[in-house]
């Protein structure tokens, strides 16, 4: 949990970030401590003071009264509840006070970012996960056993062990900045051709880093979550596997792409263009500019000296 009390720019802020009350895993709760980190030093470069103010009792206070502190809560997580007591509310979805996306490469601080320029023709799906929920693990099992493919997390593990990685892909060890086995998945999933995509919770625009960091390694993604996750990632760059009639015809469709070249690069034709279209948008409104943006819509409210209910 991390919320503190900001003077920037003159304009004061109690912010209340929503992390700790979920079971995060360790890969996730990671890439958050570091996240949210980054995102407070902006603000605090900036402060004359800073001090702990918990959600609970930012929930349960009084009224905000006008000269006191706009009140910021955010939270990423799927169900983006309000706290009932802020005065902006930051969420990944755009419908919200200021959208938070997990495309940037805040999210990403501490990875292992060597990519691989073999891709294993063998092998041809990875996925990795350690919070193994019966929904999520049944529909990756439902998949998987149609097609070669290596777990390397908690959940339907396949290769022998969670460090596996390192073994498989000893050139990943290569950042001695990144010590943890998870840190450098990212590494090892640069080898596959296809990464298996899965959201916790299907809700629109429930976008997370599971995507992101399969589009970063230089993977195809098999993505499972939110309808309308076109409105996030480039033009052509992802399997949606929710617009297929069963798993058989989807890995049907993985086989044959795997085996024609040309196919498959059609999919990384993107890369060549850079950021761009509905990607370059979810990029610019992503957690690397969200203190700007939320500097902005602090001004746009008046401060200190925005009007009270």
């Amino acid at each position: 949990m991390s919320n503190r009390n900001f003077m920037t720019l003159g304009l004061s802020v109690t912010i209340a970030i929503k992390a700790a009350d979920y079971q995060l895993s360790a890969e996730k709760a990671s890439s958050l401590t570091a996240v949210f980190q980054e995102i407070l030093s902006v603000f605090l470069a900036y402060s004359h003071r800073s001090y702990i103010i918990p959600v609970k009792r930012l929930c349960m206070d009084v009224l905000r009264h006008s000269g006191d502190p706009l009140r910021v809560y955010m939270d990423l997580e799927a169900g983006r509840r309000r706290s009932g007591r802020e005065d902006l509310f930051i969420s990944y979805h755009a419908k919200d006070d200021v959208q938070s996306t997990y495309a940037g490469a805040l999210f990403h601080n501490g990875r292992n970012y060597h990519i691989s320029s073999y891709k294993n023709n063998e092998t041809l799906v990875y996925w990795s996960s350690s919070r193994c929920l019966s929904q999520r693990n049944q529909l990756a099992k439902s998949f998987l056993r149609l097609l070669p493919h290596h777990s390397f997390g908690k959940c339907l593990n396949n290769v022998g062990g969670l460090d596996m990685a390192l073994s498989f892909y000893p050139e990943c060890t290569n950042d001695a900045n990144t010590p943890k086995w998870w840190d450098h998945l990212h590494c090892a999933m640069s080898h596959y051709k296809f990464v298996l995509a899965i959201e916790n919770t299907v809700t629109e625009s429930y976008v997370t880093e599971k995507l992101f960091y399969a589009l970063d390694s230089g993977a195809v993604p098999i993505y499972f979550g939110a309808p309308n996750v076109l409105d996030f990632v480039p033009p052509h760059s992802i399997i949606d596997g929710t617009k297929f009639r069963s798993m058989e015809e989807l890995a049907s469709y993985v086989k044959a792409l795997a085996n024609d070249p040309v196919a498959y690069a059609e999919y990384h034709a993107w890369r060549r263009c850079g950021v761009l279209g509905n990607y370059a948008k979810a990029r610019a409104t992503s957690l690397d500019t969200l203190p700007c943006r939320l500097c902005e819509a602090v001004s746009k409210k008046g401060g200190r000296n925005a009007r009270t209910e």
